[in-house]
């Protein structure tokens, strides 16, 4: 059994160049990994289309543990309280 820890890099991308080869890039930044993916231009050619990586770990390039959760809406049931506004006058 392998206990070393896997450790995941904070933006992932993946991009297909000219040469026909499909790499990942990672950074702890974006612009890292973009920097990365735009040095390797050089030994593959022109890249031809990139994307954030999507997969059991990244949505869209990022890791998924630095995406905020989603905000909380609280909703309360109001229509069995009397409405102070509107109230019957006998």
């Amino acid at each position: 059994m392998d206990t070393t820890p896997t450790i995941y890099p904070a933006f992932r991308l993946v991009a297909q160049f000219a040469d026909g080869q499909r790499l990942y890039f990672d950074g702890l930044t974006e612009q890292q990994a973009q920097q990365r993916m735009e040095a390797a231009q050089a030994r593959h050619g022109d890249i031809t289309w990139y994307d954030g990586v999507t997969d059991l770990h990244y949505e869209n390039g990022r890791y998924h543990a630095m995406t905020p959760p989603p905000p909380a809406v609280n909703l309360f049931d109001l229509t069995e309280y009397p409405d102070p506004f509107h109230e019957k006058e006998d």
